[in-house]
């Protein structure tokens, strides 16, 4: 690929994850702190993009360049974005996730897959006590986060006006994007084992917080239910709007797998840009824009769902085993 069509390929895969009312020249001028014009120039190719230009680029919209550059297949560049409590805190990772999903909503061609191994991240903030409690067994059990030291789960503690108002956010533009869901046996097993950890710990303040949480999850897991038998997404508790599920029947399938569990990926078409999300460590988060990458877990993902059970829609029988 010559050095224009690199420059070319790179502004386009910032042009798919700009927001159709962002214009990309302003965007790159104010990142660059360089004219309007000398913006132009540099993304018609006239003008070569410099090192420093490239970083701040490439930054900014985390994308990978091994990948336009075609370097080879067995070197993988990632955005990495560890939780930490004061550096890279649970808030900030929502609102970096809450950026991501914009730029996603925003294309007119978009698709997510998602291969969960615990409930989706987003609906948990359909149900708020459901969302306080995970982000607590997150920060306290898993990250051990000093703020929660001594302390047992109250129910929406934590649970900031902040936090609260990225999780409607996410929920709501999660349910706007097209997506293929694929589950297993064992998808919502770790809330449920979480939750009988911190009882069997005495880990509630209130006994009657544990009581609650399972008749919220019970909630939640019907309102997955639901939206697999309309092939829609959309908010717990917010009734869809008129022509809304016409319009959007068949945008959300779900698939029930019971021979490979694999880790949670998550995998976004953006036009023509392709992102690939794992996670390391349970809960931090690795991003690449590398398509090569894209494509072969693309293929796997494919191989998975020719050996998945189709649950959506008239398939009650099959996503029953999930949800009953």
């Amino acid at each position: 690929m010559s050095d224009n069509n690199i420059q070319g390929a790179f502004f386009q895969q910032i042009k798919d994850l700009l927001p159709g009312n962002v214009s990309m020249v302003d965007e790159v001028a104010d990142i660059l702190k360089i004219s309007n014009d000398s913006a132009y120039r540099r993304i018609r190719g006239e003008t070569s993009l410099t090192f420093d230009e490239i970083a701040m680029l490439s930054s900014k919209y985390g994308i990978s360049l091994d990948g336009l550059t075609h370097s080879s297949a067995d070197m993988v560049a990632f955005k990495y974005r560890p939780l930490n409590e004061k550096k890279f805190s649970f808030e900030s990772y929502m609102i970096s996730v809450l950026d991501d999903l914009i730029k996603i909503e925003a294309a007119e061609d978009k698709e997510m897959i998602y291969v969960a191994n615990d409930i989706p991240f987003f609906l948990l903030f359909g149900i708020p006590e459901v969302a306080s409690f995970k982000l607590f067994v997150w920060t306290k059990t898993i990250l051990n986060y000093s703020i929660h030291h001594g302390k047992k789960y109250v129910l929406n503690a934590y649970f900031t006006d902040k936090i609260k108002e990225t999780g409607t956010k996410l929920i709501e533009l999660y349910s706007k994007i097209p997506s293929v869901e694929i589950f297993h046996a064992g998808t919502i097993e770790p809330t449920l084992n979480q939750l009988e950890y911190y009882w069997v710990s005495g880990l509630f303040a209130e006994k009657e917080h544990a009581l609650i949480l399972c008749d919220k999850i019970s909630q939640l897991v019907s309102h997955m239910q639901l939206q697999a038998e309309l092939g829609v997404k959309f908010p717990y508790g917010k009734p869809l709007p008129e022509g809304v599920l016409e319009m959007r029947k068949g945008t959300y399938k779900l698939y029930y797998n019971e021979v490979i569990y694999t880790d949670n990926t998550i995998l976004a078409r953006i036009g023509d840009t392709k992102v690939t999300y794992l996670t390391n460590n349970g809960h931090d988060s690795l991003r690449t824009s590398n398509p090569y990458f894209y494509e072969n877990t693309y293929r796997s993902i494919q191989n998975l769902l020719s050996k998945s059970a189709f649950v959506s829609g008239t398939s009650e029988k099959e996503r029953n085993r999930i949800f009953m």
